[in-house]
């Protein structure tokens, strides 16, 4: 009889360890980039340029997952500022895209982009991935969105015979990230080592004055600069994230934005 009982009691706990271990790799729970050690490439003050790899896996983009702490408060603070309502009617209108989006006749060339991507012209926007919300919430984690806005620098390669992804990282203390020199070499460096430069990555925010959250389209400068890794450093795709949404925009889209060179 005490046999059984344990035989049972063994069966039953391995049970529950198989099923906790199935649904912590499903949820991506056990890649966390605040603690898994980067390689530190260069550090000047603020500035930081580092890198993490590790093994590629479907769960890095998947969007339905446990949302990363500083991320969250992020998150939930805008829309107790906010007031529900108006947070989900901005929400709403930030990630929305078709073509019957009223365009209104400007010459700015930022506004022509948003309306570009808003009357699905250019660019899908799609829910904020578990890799994009790690890179955003280890920033915010360094200083908070709401009082002291930053953005940063993501660089994602894959490696795919090795089944790898490497992501560069490049930020400070200020509103913009720093000139990623050290990183353009070094990811020219992997290119030649059989790395292939899929994303860049970075995050859009607003101050209190236009309600916190960013746009989901690429400033003239942003557009700009996606041509230049384009050429450079044969970058295929850009991603851009306000922290709840993100637009993908493919290589063969980046000359149809409005640029410095083009506007």
């Amino acid at each position: 009889m005490n046999r059984r009982i344990k035989f049972l009691s063994g069966l039953f706990l391995s049970v529950i360890i198989f099923i906790i271990s199935c649904n912590d790799k499903g949820n991506g729970q056990h890649v966390s980039l605040k603690t898994l050690p980067p390689i530190v490439i260069k550090k000047s003050g603020a500035e930081i340029f580092q890198y993490w790899e590790f093994k590629d896996d479907p769960f890095l983009w998947d969007t339905n997952f446990v949302q990363p702490p500083a991320l969250k408060l992020y998150k939930d603070s805008i829309s107790k500022i906010l007031g529900k309502d108006t947070f989900q009617l901005i929400l709403q209108k930030l990630s929305f895209q078709d073509i019957s989006y009223k365009s209104i006749s400007t010459t700015n060339g930022d506004s022509i982009n948003a309306q570009l991507v808003h009357t699905k012209t250019i660019g899908t926007i799609r829910p904020i991935s578990y890799l994009e919300a790690q890179l955003l919430d280890y920033q915010i984690s360094r200083y908070p969105l709401l009082s002291h806005p930053t953005e940063f620098h993501g660089f994602i390669l894959f490696h795919d015979s090795l089944k790898l992804v490497k992501i560069y990282f490049a930020a400070s203390d200020q509103p913009w990230p720093p000139k990623p020199g050290v990183i353009l070499e070094a990811v020219k460096n992997d290119l030649k080592r059989g790395w292939s430069f899929k994303y860049h990555l970075h995050n859009h925010y607003e101050p209190k004055s236009n309600r916190y959250l960013g746009i989901l389209a690429p400033s003239m400068t942003d557009a700009q600069y996606y041509m230049f890794l384009s050429e450079e450093i044969n970058l295929q795709q850009s991603l851009i994230t306000n922290g709840f949404h993100t637009i993908e925009i493919k290589r063969n889209e980046f000359q149809k934005f409005k640029s410095p060179d083009n506007n």
